[in-house]
């Protein structure tokens, strides 16, 4: 089962891909996935989850920073040190 952080952020994917209007399957191509496995994703019937690798792919497809990604812009602006934070929200979604 998938977390409540793993979906939120599984979320913020789903909308930058319908905002550059990716279907699943351009995406999924774009990550060397077979067709129906974003689908699988985005599903919360499925633990599938993107890896580290194939999120950092997406930030670089959709022209955005890992952190934009992780880090929302009320903690942005709370912490000093973003870089750990990241990491905080990297282990979080691993989890």
């Amino acid at each position: 089962m998938k977390t409540e952080y793993q979906i939120e952020i599984i979320g913020k994917v789903r909308k930058l891909r319908e905002a550059n209007q990716y279907s699943q399957n351009q995406l999924a191509n774009h990550l060397g996935l077979s067709d129906g496995q974003i689908g699988n994703v985005e599903s919360l019937k499925y633990s599938q989850k993107y890896t580290l690798s194939q999120l950092y792919k997406i930030c670089k497809l959709f022209h955005i920073s890992i952190e934009q990604l992780f880090i929302n812009d009320d903690e942005y602006s709370k912490n000093i040190n973003v870089v750990d934070l990241l990491i905080q929200k990297i282990i979080q979604y691993e989890e």
